[in-house]
């Protein structure tokens, strides 16, 4: 037995320290390792370290449900794999009974999640690449779901998704040293999000992703929420939504995005109200975008029928869009496109803009500012914005007129 103690940093305020060492069993025929996890779990209690052996792979051929945990690590050394057979895996999915909709579910405080940070192990293996070369949709598998305080994630590497990775609730989330690799080279990785955060005091940061949609999505209740130090390859951008309740003091630094659809974005659902305040997109670079600033208040699932109040909007606060500098794209579409008109489609789009501020009027969109924009399009001209709502507007740091970025002076 030994003491390991890991101490989370200074702003989370919490210690974790784990009493005892037990090693997580491996079937020795290669069948599905999760009863022996959960068994060997249940066994060993909170106040200790769960570790997941190095050179192996660790099939959970069913999902991992774990709550009430308390002052625990879980700490891989290994690979961990979920089936490759997608009937085998969409039957688990549909069974409520077995599913509890993530594959793997944490719930708890004092909690350590953490990969080995070594190139090759420590990678979660989903097999998406079997789904997105059939463009199949149906009863899909989302990986994590983390809710509680205290929380650690960290040193994970998660090579193709089949859709949807983290799902975070709860307060006091550090993550860290992330790597998701949903690159496909036969069909699109739709829905391959990498984190969607209602959780409050949440910091993101060392973040590489590649994938098919949002890098991030943060939605309220959500509060007080920094993600910084990304790079990310082919996404739907840093993302923003509201549908209902309060949410705000977001911050999004240090960012490179290439080849995406979307840059620095804000999403209000179609027929919806809620109130957003004190969001930040900070020092971004935005290379090769469709819409490197997109900002609408009526969002619609290409998935869902068109319903609600188009009338009826977001009330959005303080928004604060700072050094953000790169260049719009010629094209205005991607692989997650299977509707005419495309489901991305937005008023006035066009590769010569880069800027897309559809308000429902300055009521609802109010001290928004804009400072060190620096966007061209792809033939390296001035890029124009289209705007809505906010026509005459001032003190923003440009103009709205439908033309031009114009930096006020």
């Amino acid at each position: 037995m030994r003491l390991l103690t890991l101490c989370i940093s200074a702003t989370l305020l919490s210690c974790v320290s784990a009493k005892k060492s037990c090693v997580m069993p491996k079937s020795k025929s290669g069948g599905d390792d999760t009863p022996g996890i959960v068994k060997a779990i249940s066994q060993c209690g909170n106040d200790s370290s769960f570790w997941f052996s190095a050179h192996q792979t660790y099939n959970l051929y069913t999902p991992l449900n774990l709550s009430n945990l308390g002052n625990v690590e879980f700490l891989f050394e290994s690979n961990i794999t979920i089936p490759k057979n997608v009937t085998e895996v969409q039957a688990i999915v549909n069974d409520t009974s077995v599913y509890p909709g993530h594959w793997i579910t944490i719930k708890g405080s004092n909690i350590v999640f953490k990969g080995s940070g070594r190139g090759g192990e420590g990678w979660f293996l989903a097999h998406g690449e079997e789904w997105w070369a059939t463009g199949n949709q149906i009863a899909r598998p989302h990986w994590f779901s983390f809710n509680g305080n205290d929380l650690q994630i960290m040193n994970l590497n998660i090579l193709n998704p089949v859709a949807w990775v983290f799902s975070i609730g709860g307060t006091n989330i550090h993550m860290k040293n992330l790597v998701l690799d949903a690159r496909s080279t036969n069909g699109f990785p739709f829905n391959t999000d990498g984190v969607d955060c209602s959780a409050s005091n949440v910091l993101i940061e060392n973040f590489d992703v590649a994938n098919g949609d949002d890098v991030i999505n943060v939605s309220p209740p959500a509060q007080n929420v920094t993600l910084r130090n990304v790079r990310a390859q082919g996404s739907h951008g840093i993302s923003v939504s509201c549908s209902a309740g309060s949410g705000g003091n977001y911050l999004f630094e240090n960012i490179e995005i290439s080849d995406s659809l979307f840059g620095a974005r804000f999403k209000g659902v179609l027929g919806t109200t809620c109130n957003i305040s004190d969001v930040t997109w900070k020092n971004m670079v935005i290379k090769n975008s469709s819409y490197p600033i997109h900002f609408i208040e009526n969002y619609v699932d290409q998935e869902q029928p068109v319903t609600g109040d188009p009338s009826v909007a977001a009330y959005a606060k303080d928004f604060t869009y700072e050094n953000i500098v790169g260049t719009s794209s010629n094209v205005l579409e991607d692989g997650s496109c299977i509707s005419d008109p495309c489901w991305s489609f937005t008023t006035g789009q066009s590769p010569e803009k880069a800027i897309y501020l559809l308000c429902n009027n300055a009521e609802h969109c109010k001290d928004f500012h804009f400072k060190g924009i620096d966007l061209k399009t792809p033939g390296g001209k001035p890029a124009g914005e289209e705007c809505i709502g906010l026509n005459g507007v001032t003190g923003m740091g440009i103009t709205c007129t439908n033309g031009t970025i114009i930096p006020e002076r």
